[in-house]
């Protein structure tokens, strides 16, 4: 793929996917977020449960030539609860390529790149989240709010670090929260996805299923 970044510099925003009205609206409290900000990790063994989320692992499906963080490292930003939201990002449409950000979890935190990020080593041409770090918890796809700096959108896209259910979900939204958001909009639905694998028609089209979250008001 070649990217041309005058092109992207200047997308027109346009809105290609809707939101249904969340099937559920979760407060989460101080007391979480605290928790969340106290957990604090050096390095973390293969297996272990990383920010209530899932096991720390590696990558799965993925090219070999996909398989080397190095060339991304200087141009991701990161962060982990409580130092703050994500500066200096794309903001736009939900759903919208130009405006969408690849995210891992690992255990320095949440790793964020533009997906349309011209990058000569990645098999596709743009970054890939296998390219980010070869081992995490979670990965997606997050975009940022036009008007609402403190507000988010999230998906659970990556076929690198597939999330497995909603519990998985729900940790990673507030894990986000924690950074510095005060709403979190989740795409997914609530089924289980042992049966039904959660696909593309979950995360883009009209009317998407999704779970709010959002910071207790004090």
């Amino acid at each position: 793929m070649v990217i041309d970044p005058m092109v992207i510099a200047n997308t027109p925003k346009i809105v290609s996917s809707t939101f249904a009205a969340p099937w559920k609206v979760v407060t989460v409290s101080e007391t979480e977020i605290k928790e969340l900000k106290a957990m604090q990790y050096e390095g973390f063994e293969l297996g272990k449960k990383l920010y209530n989320i899932a096991p720390y692992r590696e990558v799965s499906n993925t090219n070999p030539f996909d398989a080397d963080s190095s060339p991304l490292e200087h141009q991701l930003q990161s962060r982990k609860p409580g130092e703050g939201i994500f500066t200096d990002v794309a903001t736009g449409p939900y759903g919208q390529r130009e405006f969408k950000y690849l995210y891992l979890i690992d255990f320095n935190g949440m790793h964020i790149i533009r997906e349309m990020t011209p990058c000569e080593e990645s098999s596709r041409g743009v970054p890939v989240h296998s390219m980010i770090k070869y081992r995490g918890v979670i990965g997606g796809e997050i975009f940022f709010d036009d008007q609402y700096p403190r507000v988010a959108y999230v998906n659970f896209g990556s076929a690198r670090l597939t999330f497995r259910n909603t519990l998985e979900a729900e940790s990673t939204a507030k894990f986000i929260l924690s950074l510095g958001y005060d709403k979190i909009v989740a795409v997914y639905p609530d089924r289980d996805f042992a049966t039904a694998p959660y696909g593309m028609k979950d995360r883009y089209g009209d009317s998407l299923a999704n779970a709010v979250y959002v910071r207790e008001q004090l």
